[in-house]
């Protein structure tokens, strides 16, 4: 077997191990946006929405993404949640615990717009969600007043089924070169054994 066979082959193999297939995550996402609450230190969320609870200085919600595309048995790669707070002013601290195991503490919610805290799942918050597709929130004045305004979970999630597995464009390429080259391969061959 001479130089370019040898090339030839190895193209072939690596594009058969390379076209199978790629699964691709998809964004999954869950919005909460109940009637804005305000969650005051020392006193309970007004108004409490139905479906939340509410405790002294606390107003705690649920997550669910199995009503948006997430079944058991997806993986979940990564997810975020961003957490939308307003206020009229005033010097205000917050707690968010995520989960059994992950909390996120700030100061100074600011007025008009109000601030987005943006935090990004620890693996035991991912554990948590990925065992049935949802999570717990809460979110908690330790000082001061403000208002919870609405909350949105995004999860990177690998679908079990495979419905959403492309190959990826280079890995088609790669597969269509190691064609050729067996081709290239097989007719010089073809032409060898006719001599």
């Amino acid at each position: 077997m001479n130089k370019f066979q040898k090339i030839a082959l190895a193209l072939g193999a690596m594009s058969l191990i390379a076209i199978a297939p790629v699964a691709n995550a998809i964004p999954i996402t869950d919005f909460v946006d109940p009637s804005d609450t305000t969650i005051t230190f020392g006193s309970t969320p007004s108004p409490c929405p139905a479906g939340f609870t509410c405790t002294t200085s606390a107003l705690s919600f649920e997550h669910d993404i199995t009503d948006n595309g997430f079944a058991l048995g997806d993986t979940i790669t990564g997810a975020t949640v961003a957490i939308h707070l307003t206020d009229s002013g005033g010097s205000e601290a917050y707690t968010f615990a995520i989960g059994g195991d992950q909390t996120f503490s700030s100061v100074n919610v600011p007025g008009g717009g109000g601030s987005t805290d943006t935090i990004t799942f620890n693996l035991g918050s991912l554990a948590d969600l990925q065992a049935d597709g949802k999570i717990s929130i809460e979110v908690s004045s330790t000082s001061g007043s403000f208002r919870f305004a609405d909350s949105l979970l995004t999860a990177q999630v690998t679908p079990s089924d495979n419905q959403n597995v492309i190959p990826e464009p280079s890995t088609l390429l790669l597969f269509g070169l190691g064609l050729l080259g067996f081709a290239a391969s097989r007719r010089k061959s073809a032409g060898n054994n006719r001599k």
